[in-house]
């Protein structure tokens, strides 16, 4: 895989800033890519000849990006794309200089994935480059809310949280809606947000239950729970040691409570806990980006991908490839500084695209999200 890589960088590095797709038509589109590449770290001089030449890890998710990226290019009936590169190097210092370098060469669309301790440099960009901008990070809401210039590829964090908690409660608004928690800071913040979004749902007053699982207990959490409802429990945490202990406790307790588990998209990467387990609670997380390997669009752009870089491609694949091929049917519309797009374009991932403005004044922001339940060994989507 790192020869493929290989070959890759060195295409990249023989252009340095630039690439052109010339095709039947003179109409050319310029897309910028401000992402770490590293191209001139890429090859390090190595004494031993017969070793293959280092790759930087860190700039794979970049690098496959571009790669899907330019697939999107391959088909297109006429004009021309070119492939700005704005290399954001390998440190915050090379990162901040770029992003403060005058604008020779205005792109019509941009595409970022800028280290989140760079953000203020990134905002500034923005602002003066005054061409729509997709970034593949999620970014803080006081960026959100006053740069117009800004697209979100997926929905923030908050956003999805709103989502998630609104299309949990109209599945079953007749459940027991339940949050635990136990007092850690950062939790307390997600706890409050789902609390408030379920409260408002409901309209109830007291509705809604916060349990504290640092000082309580099984019988006292068995309390809260209603025998002849669903039981909707909420665990806004990342801690994976804290989940494993609350199911470890349901599956030696549950009785004949039907549980089901709401969390967050970062319990897809733990490991410690049994899928089996997760599955017995029917426990439903969200992600802003979801790739479903059993759908015939993905089998076949994971064949065209593994044939063109003999490597399989991860999820910044998809997303280079979906993306790039949304802006091309939709950025006479983004130049317009739309207030909301709806793309009819099918994406090989199974993802769709629905950008809404946040605020006046606001960045644009994809709506589409997925609701994801555990199934035995994978996760299957429940919203269309």
């Amino acid at each position: 895989m790192k020869k493929i890589i290989l070959v890759s960088i060195l295409f990249l590095l023989s252009t340095m800033m630039s690439w052109a797709q010339e095709l039947s038509s003179t109409k050319e589109i310029k897309i910028g890519l401000i992402m770490s590449l590293q191209l001139k770290e890429q090859l390090i001089d190595d004494t031993n000849l017969v070793a293959e030449p280092a790759i930087v890890n860190n700039v794979i998710p970049s690098l496959q990006f571009y790669e899907g990226a330019l697939m999107a290019t391959h088909h297109l009936k006429e004009g021309s794309v070119k492939f700005i590169i704005i290399d954001l190097g390998k440190d915050s210092t090379s990162a901040v200089t770029e992003l403060q370098k005058p604008i020779y060469d205005t792109c019509d669309v941009y595409f970022a994935i800028v280290p989140s301790n760079n953000n203020v440099a990134f905002m500034k960009f923005i602002k003066r480059c005054k061409q729509p901008i997709i970034s593949l990070n999620t970014l803080p809401q006081l960026m959100m809310k006053v740069n117009a210039g800004l697209w979100l590829a997926t929905p923030s964090n908050l956003t999805q949280l709103r989502q998630f908690s609104n299309y949990m409660f109209n599945s079953d608004t007749t459940a027991n809606f339940l949050i635990l928690h136990r007092d850690d800071k950062k939790e307390e913040q997600l706890l409050n947000f789902i609390y408030t979004e379920l409260d408002s749902l409901s309209g109830k007053t007291n509705k809604i239950v916060k349990y504290n699982f640092k000082v309580g207990t099984w019988e006292g959490l068995r309390l809260k729970l209603k025998s002849k409802k669903d039981n909707f429990i909420f665990v806004p945490t990342n801690d994976e040691s804290f989940l494993t202990s609350i199911v470890e406790l349901l599956a030696s307790n549950n009785g004949n409570y039907n549980i089901t588990l709401c969390g967050l998209p970062s319990w897809e990467g733990f490991e410690s806990i049994s899928p089996l387990a997760l599955t017995g609670f029917k426990t439903t997380i969200f992600n802003g980006y979801f790739i479903d390997y059993n759908l015939a669009s993905v089998k076949e752009f994971r064949q065209d991908y593994i044939d063109e870089y003999h490597a399989d491609p991860i999820a910044n694949s998809f997303i280079g490839y979906d993306m790039v091929n949304f802006v091309l049917q939709n950025l006479p519309a983004m130049k317009l500084n739309t207030d909301s797009i709806q793309s009819a374009y099918n994406c090989v991932s199974g993802q769709s695209f629905l950008f809404q403005r946040q605020n006046s004044g606001g960045c644009v922001e994809n709506k589409f999200f997925n609701v994801l339940r555990y199934d035995t060994d994978r996760l299957i989507k429940l919203n269309k």
